[in-house]
C-alpha cells in the first residue's frame, strides 16, 4: 500500500506498529497489533468492550526528533481519531458496517523526540449486533495522529504503511467447545460501485497460520493478556491434530492449500507453522462476514493457542490481519 497523500506534508507525527520501530511498519509482520492502541474493559479488562459501558481507549503517539530532520507543518496541535470494528481482517472508513468513528479530539503537540498520550472514552452499544461497528466484545481498533491543520483520507487508512495510523486487532477468547467458530469480518479491493459477477473470479489470498514459535514481541503480549486467566497454563507448541481452516461457503474460492495438520501432508517440516489458504472473490461494496473454524480437540486444557489471520490482493499486497488467541478450558 502507501502513503496518505492528505498527510503526507508532515513526517515527524507516527505511531508504532510494532515496538521499536519508529514508525518505519513493517507489511511483512503482525503490524495489526500497535502497542500504541489500548482498550481496557472497564469489567472484562484488556481488548475487550463491555456493554452500554464506557471503555477508555488510550493513544500512544510520538513526534520525531529534530536530528531527524523530518518535516512539519509547524500546527500547534494534533488531532487523534478513534475508530471501531467487530474483530476484522480488513476494515474500511468508506464501506457500511465496517468501521466507526468514535473519537476526534484535540490534543497537545509533544517535544520533539518525545512522546504523547491521548485518551479517548467511547461507549459501546447495549447489545451486540454483527452489523454494528460499537458492538461489545473483542474489538479491531484504529487509531490515527496527525497535526490539525491535514485532512486525512475519508476512503483509506493507509495501513499498514501510513506513519500516522496504528491498528490493534487482537482477540483472546476463551472457551470449553472441542468444535470452536470465529465470525470475522472483512471486505474486498474492488470498485465501490461495482457489484460481483454472478460467477467472480478470485481477488483475494485468505490465509490462517497457527503460530507455533511466536516472536518475542508476540509472546510478550498475548501473555500479558493470558496471564490474567488463573487456569491458564501452556501455549501449545504442537500443531492441531484436528487442523483449522475459514468457511469458504459462497466466496467462489480456488487454490486452497490446507497445510493445518500433519495428517495431510507427508511429512510436516520441523519449525514450521501449520497453516491454511485460499483465493477468494470478496465484494468491495460490503462487509463480508466469514467462520473461522478450529477442530480444538487434541489441544489440552488450560493451553492456548495463537492465530494470525490475514487477507492480501492476488498480488501480495497487504490489506489487513487479526491475531486470534483462544484458550481452551
Amino acid at each position: 500500500m502507501a502513503d496518505d497523500p492528505g498527510l503526507s506534508s508532515d513526517t515527524c507525527i507516527f505511531l508504532e506498529a510494532i515496538t521499536g520501530d519508529g514508525g518505519t511498519h513493517n507489511a511483512g509482520d503482525t503490524w495489526w497489533l500497535s502497542p500504541d492502541i489500548n482498550l481496557l474493559g472497564v469489567l472484562s479488562g484488556p481488548d475487550n468492550a463491555d456493554a452500554g459501558q464506557v471503555n477508555p481507549v488510550t493513544v500512544k503517539f510520538h513526534r520525531k526528533p529534530a536530528a531527524s530532520n523530518c518535516l512539519f507543518p509547524g500546527d500547534e496541535s494534533l488531532l487523534a481519531e478513534l475508530w471501531v470494528a467487530n474483530p476484522s481482517l480488513v476494515i474500511s472508513p468508506r464501506i457500511p458496517h465496517s468501521a466507526l468513528r468514535v473519537g476526534l479530539i484535540g490534543t497537545p503537540l509533544p517535544a520533539e523526540g518525545e512522546t504523547g498520550t491521548q485518551q479517548i472514552d467511547w461507549r459501546a452499544a447495549r447489545v451486540a449486533n454483527v452489523e454494528d461497528p460499537q458492538s461489545p466484545g473483542p474489538k479491531c481498533l484504529v487509531a490515527r495522529v496527525y497535526p490539525s491543520s491535514l485532512t486525512p483520507s475519508a476512503t483509506n487508512f493507509f495501513a499498514p504503511d501510513d506513519q500516522h495510523v496504528a491498528q490493534h486487532n487482537l482477540c483472546i477468547v476463551p472457551t470449553t467447545t472441542g468444535a470452536f467458530s470465529f465470525a470475522v469480518n472483512t471486505c474486498g479491493p474492488g470498485p465501490l460501485h461495482l457489484p460481483l459477477p454472478l460467477n467472480p473470479s478470485p481477488n483475494a489470498n485468505l490465509r490462517a497460520v497457527l503460530d507455533l514459535h511466536p516472536t518475542n514481541f508476540v509472546k510478550n503480549l498475548v501473555l500479558s493478556r493470558l496471564n490474567s486467566f488463573p487456569d491458564f497454563q501452556h501455549l501449545t507448541t504442537v500443531p492441531l491434530k484436528g487442523g483449522f481452516k475459514f468457511d469458504l461457503t459462497n466466496l467462489h474460492a480456488t487454490n486452497i492449500i490446507d497445510h493445518s495438520r500433519p495428517a495431510l501432508l507427508p511429512s510436516f517440516p520441523p519449525g514450521a507453522n501449520p497453516s491454511f489458504g485460499a483465493k477468494v472473490a470478496l465484494d468491495g461494496r460490503q462487509v463480508t462476514p466469514i467462520p473461522f473454524l478450529v477442530n480444538l480437540k487434541s489441544l489440552p486444557p488450560n493451553e492456548a493457542c495463537i492465530f494470525h489471520l490475514s487477507q492480501t490482493t492476488l498480488s501480495n499486497a497487504v490489506q489487513g490481519g487479526l491475531t486470534l488467541v483462544i484458550l481452551k478450558r
